[in-house]
């Protein structure tokens, strides 16, 4: 696999783009099947300044009906994050309810508040950028 910046290797030893100067969300595929032919992942946050040590592990993400690579998968959980904190920081801001906020735990919607832009810049440059993370090798 041979991976191109913004894309990383973890210290899970998986594709991973850094947020900020202290968090790594990572992708990897999940150990079970999508439904319907879609392609499941298994996904990480983990923030390494946080007072209690933030990590998160998700594996309910799956593509689309075609399946999906490791880069539509990372390119679709930065979506979803930056949708998360978007609607979190509205939450927080107006009292008003809102339907994305609760995608992720309260302190994973929190973190995704903090980091909306950085989020949505890289989903954006992942879509714009093929082959970031190119699985042929």
């Amino acid at each position: 696999m041979k991976l191109t910046n913004p894309i990383c290797i973890s210290s899970r030893l998986f594709p991973a783009v850094r947020v900020g100067d202290h968090a790594m969300v990572s992708i990897t595929y999940a150990d079970y099947p999508g439904n319907n032919g879609r392609t499941r992942y298994k996904f990480y946050i983990d923030c390494f300044v946080s007072p209690d040590g933030l990590e998160y592990i998700g594996d309910d993400l799956q593509s689309g009906c075609q399946g999906g690579s490791l880069q539509e998968g990372l390119e679709s959980l930065l979506s979803f994050l930056s949708a998360c904190g978007e609607s979190y920081e509205y939450q927080e801001r107006t009292g008003r309810e809102s339907e994305n906020a609760d995608l992720f735990p309260e302190a994973i919607a929190q973190w995704c508040a903090d980091n909306q832009d950085e989020l949505s810049m890289l989903a954006y440059e992942l879509e714009e950028t093929p082959n970031l993370i190119d699985e042929s090798e």
